[in-house]
């Protein structure tokens, strides 16, 4: 089984499963896209639907009413859909037969969102979506929803999940309805696979996949999951980085103390904790200092050193977009998204801002996330973080 991980609209991938000597691929695509251009307000107005539905994986309720709706959307262009129930959100799973298919692609997606913090979004709830003229950041303004026409290629759709991970799923049901418009089938057995709590860490995914080993078993997955590329076009990325997270908590005083009475002789675990930390990585070079941390990773072989070497390289460009004055490691964002890493999430220790106040904290929190890759087995590397913790003492 080969892994695509796909970032952006999925109908091109669908588009390639067709049969290409009754119709040839250019012109299925043509045909794609202009099923898209001609109904694209219609779809805007589905996924809007879709994205009104709050989907914190910790809400089962709300969780169940999401699975419901893709049912019924799945329902609509006769897939054979069914929940599979799990300790938490329930899985989605739709089939789609196509007589005399010798091969099968599994398309998955998630269907859950992160948390969220609605007085940090701007200008509306995070589940009422918006449509802008423009980027946020390049002051996007507010306009209204087309009942007919097109929307200028400016615009941006706002809510919580609009891009992580519900568009996909749209996009990818919508490409179905493109092909069957122009009087075109897959030729390959389609399945999809949606998961409800993908931004808890996947907690029931492994039980899935042994349960319904027989049911998912496909000759391709595509993952369909994450933001769009910057570049705003159609991205694939080959293989999926695994993730194990960790908290780490250094402990000071068994309260918060007055630094000007206990400043120099009561330990500071946030300075603690920050001295731990630096430990982790080498600042020159971006390299994780943690023994063991690379030594299971497969090497990329030749040719797929020479398919990165060869992919659009928008490096510089993201760079000038997300303001970062030179990359943590050496090399392109693509060869370095096959080596595993070590990023500091989150930090808490003591009050800042309005709220700060003169005290030696009590305790320093960090939440850690490794990013896993082929020949690393989770275990092994949380091990490796604590046995590096435990050598500073």
């Amino acid at each position: 089984m080969r892994l695509l991980f796909a970032s952006g609209l999925c109908s091109g991938a669908l588009v390639l499963l067709i049969n290409g000597y009754a119709f040839g691929q250019s012109q299925a695509i043509h045909a794609v896209r202009s099923y898209r251009a001609s109904h694209e307000a219609g779809i805007v107005d589905e996924l809007v639907e879709f994205l009104k539905l709050p989907n914190v994986a910790a809400d089962g309720p709300a969780m169940r009413r999401n699975a419901e709706a893709l049912l019924e959307m799945m329902a609509r262009r006769g897939v054979e859909a069914r929940l599979l129930e799990t300790d938490g959100p329930p899985y989605v799973y739709g089939e789609l037969k196509v007589p005399g298919a010798g091969r099968t692609v599994l398309f998955y997606a998630h269907y859950d969102g992160q948390p969220v913090d609605p007085s940090r979004w701007a200008g509306h709830d995070p589940f009422t979506p918006v449509v802008r003229d423009g980027p946020l950041e390049a002051g996007g303004r507010i306009i209204g929803f087309l009942t007919y026409g097109r929307y200028d290629p400016d615009c941006r759709l706002f809510a919580r999940s609009a891009a992580d991970d519900k568009s996909p799923i749209v996009a990818m049901l919508v490409a179905l309805d493109a092909l069957r418009a122009n009087l075109l089938e897959p030729t390959a057995n389609l399945k999809f696979l949606f998961e409800g709590d993908e931004e808890a860490g996947s907690p029931n995914l492994g039980e899935i996949v042994r349960q319904y080993r027989e049911l998912l078993s496909a000759d391709l997955v595509i993952a369909a999951d994450g933001p769009s590329d910057p570049s705003g076009l159609p991205t694939l990325y080959f293989g999926s980085r695994g993730i194990v997270s960790a908290e780490i908590t250094v402990y000071g005083p068994l309260r918060p103390l007055h630094s000007g009475h206990y400043g120099n002789w009561a330990p500071n675990p946030a300075m603690r904790l920050a001295q731990l930390l630096a430990t982790m990585k080498d600042p020159e070079t971006g390299r994780v200092l943690v023994d063991g941390f690379y030594d299971d990773v497969v090497p990329l072989t030749e040719f797929e050193l020479q398919a990165i070497a060869e992919a659009p390289n928008d490096d510089a460009e993201q760079m000038r977009t997300f303001a970062i004055a030179a990359p943590e490691s050496e090399g392109s964002r693509l060869l370095l998204l096959n080596q595993p890493s070590l990023n500091v999430r989150g930090l808490r220790s003591g009050w800042v801002g309005a709220e700060a106040r003169t005290i030696v904290p009590d305790r320093g929190i960090a939440n850690i996330d490794l990013r896993l890759v082929r020949g690393i087995d989770p275990g092994e590397q949380a091990a490796r973080l604590i046995a590096h913790i435990e050598r500073q003492g």
